[in-house]
């Protein structure tokens, strides 16, 4: 949680109070700043007392810093573009290309130094080039509390770090656009489903909408709430594989349709099994019908059987359900959902994850048109 915001020399910052920790291996390939650091600092105190390390991407409007406090290091940004202002270090190595000594910080009176080298009292530094391929990325800074303290073990090790550093920032570039790319695919594809049912044009983003704003209640992780996004998203993909005359027919299905019906969790999953940035999605797309009482489908599972990322997009997606036209019927107020959602806990739905929702309803979407009841969540 971000606690405080003071302006220092003219620049705003935002310190964090809680110490920095390596983020879980299973973290997502996206570059995780705070997580890289908090390797690299473990990395570089090996090599002396460190009493601080920053790390600045030219097109980037912040800079990130850790400062040691006792022993953690603890986060500030700065906001403002210091790499390229006149008369800095970071310029300078920026400028060259070239790793930067200073032994004696309180002797360099040429070059601007951060307000927050003299409030550490910090003695000396090592500044390297974030570079890839001969193009300039960055630049990453090492402070030490002692002058001199910069020996040629820890300018290679710092020059070490900034090559991962750089390879750290193309690779997840890369990777975001190559995830860019694929989920533009997929939600082509969800498009087309949702094409072939006006009714059902837009669910997939307002599911969405409405799961991720439930999962901030939970202060579920950056990993977590990708994966839910993704996977609310596709919920429905596999309904690709259902025919339109099922989809579409407006009086009430037999029960071999429903039948048919009941395989989209399972289609879906397995339309998405082949991506790999899509894995974390596939228990959402398979199990978001899924009934805590362990009466739904694919599996009958119950309770915490069902992943807790799949019990928000049930949720959700219900609710979308019910306060959306359908060929059959016309949509729900939104009073009238949220009373056969509390009707529903414990049978349907989670009762921690449904209460929560209902805290939430009212302010998702405003009250539509309505008027016809719908006798049976199953109906749906």
């Amino acid at each position: 949680m971000l606690d405080s915001a003071d302006g220092v020399s003219g620049e705003r910052f935002v310190r964090r109070e809680t110490p920095c920790q390596l983020a879980p291996a299973d973290r997502p390939v996206d570059f995780d700043i705070d997580a890289v650091l908090a390797e690299f600092v473990r990395m570089l105190t090996t090599f002396g007392e460190v009493s601080g390390l920053s790390f600045k991407l030219v097109d980037l409007a912040e800079e990130t810093v850790l400062l040691k406090r006792g022993d953690d290091f603890r986060r500030e940004i700065f906001y403002g573009s210091r790499i390229l202002a006149g008369g800095s270090f970071g310029s300078r190595v920026f400028s060259t290309g070239r790793p930067l000594v200073l032994e004696d910080l309180e002797s360099e009176i040429e070059l601007t130094l951060p307000s927050y080298v003299s409030r550490e009292a910090i003695k000396s530094l090592v500044a390297v080039p974030i570079a890839s391929n001969g193009h300039q990325m960055g630049v990453l800074t090492v402070y030490l509390g002692r002058k001199n303290a910069a020996s040629s073990q820890l300018v290679g090790a710092v020059s070490t770090v900034a090559a991962m550093a750089a390879a750290a920032v193309r690779n997840s570039d890369l990777v975001r656009r190559m995830e860019k790319n694929y989920f533009a695919t997929i939600e082509a594809m969800t498009a087309a489903v949702e094409a072939r049912d006006p009714y059902t044009r837009g669910h997939s983003k307002r599911v969405t909408e409405y799961a991720v704003a439930l999962a901030e209640r939970f202060h579920v992780s950056a990993a977590d709430m990708r994966n839910l996004r993704y996977g609310a998203a596709l919920h429905d993909i596999g309904k690709m594989g259902i025919h339109g005359h099922i989809l579409n027919k407006k009086s009430r299905l037999t029960r071999e349709e429903y039948d048919i019906i009941k395989q989209h969790p399972s289609l879906g999953e397995r339309i998405i099994e082949p991506i790999d940035f899509l894995q974390g999605a596939r228990p959402i797309v398979r199990s978001h019908h899924e009934r805590f009482d362990g009466t739904g489908y694919p599996d009958g599972l119950r309770d915490e059987e069902i992943p807790f990322l799949a019990r928000i997009a049930a949720v959700a997606d219900f609710f979308d359900a019910l306060t959306s036209d359908r060929a059959y019927r016309k949509a729900y107020r939104i009073d009238d959902t949220n009373l056969i959602i509390k009707e529903g806990i414990g049978r349907e739905f989670d009762p921690v994850v449904a209460r929560e929702f209902l805290e939430v309803s009212a302010h998702l979407t405003e009250a539509r048109e309505v008027p016809v009841a719908v006798k049976s969540p199953s109906e749906l």
